[in-house]
């Protein structure tokens, strides 16, 4: 018997072509957008107020104005709650020991790929409200041009707490530097 401990990403020997195994995938979850959503609901709330206040103060104003403006606000605020819980609905991760994919679109749909050996940093930020609403990001520093607005930061958001995916995904992609044997080369 051997005291080796193998790792479940690693794969049979050096020239053998990787296998894949699944991290984690699955869609962001709402707590992400906390805060997104407490200012829409505020909005909401504040078209209902000001057609309180408009009413009582203002009733020489027309009635269509005292009522009409504010009721824009507060279907506005709720437009926006809706267009987030329905965007998030449609975002799908799926991280794997050799890629990641991540699925957006609500009309359309667009699936990027991102290859585990082009990450060259992953770091993990949970802030306080994101502890207390139990979600945690990765922002991963990475080599590809494709990445969002060219600035080679790709986020993954409304993640489950704990660094379990974290350190999952850098070791899928230290091993996936090595076998590309990339790894001491200068960018």
């Amino acid at each position: 018997m051997s005291n080796e401990q193998s790792s479940p990403l690693i794969s049979g020997g050096e020239d053998s072509p990787a296998e894949e195994k699944l991290i984690w995938q699955g869609c962001p979850k709402w707590q992400a957008d906390f805060g997104f959503i407490m200012k829409s609901v505020l909005l909401s709330l504040a078209g209902i107020v000001m057609m309180i206040v408009m009413l009582i103060y203002l009733p020489n104003l027309s009635k269509y104005l005292t009522v009409l403006f504010p009721l824009v606000v507060f279907f506005t605020g709720l437009g926006m709650i809706a267009w987030i819980r329905l965007k998030r609905r449609n975002e799908r991760y799926k991280v794997t020991s050799l890629n990641l994919e991540y699925e957006s679109g609500v009309f359309s749909k667009t699936v990027h790929n991102l290859e585990m050996w082009r990450i060259r940093d992953i770091e993990f930020h949970q802030s306080f409200f994101d502890r207390i609403l139990g979600v945690s990001r990765i922002i991963l520093t990475t080599t590809d041009p494709s990445t969002e607005d060219n600035s080679h930061k790709f986020e993954l958001e409304g993640l489950p707490p704990g660094k379990r995916i974290f350190k999952d995904i850098k070791q899928a992609f230290q091993l996936a530097r090595q076998r590309r044997n990339i790894i001491g080369m200068v960018d």
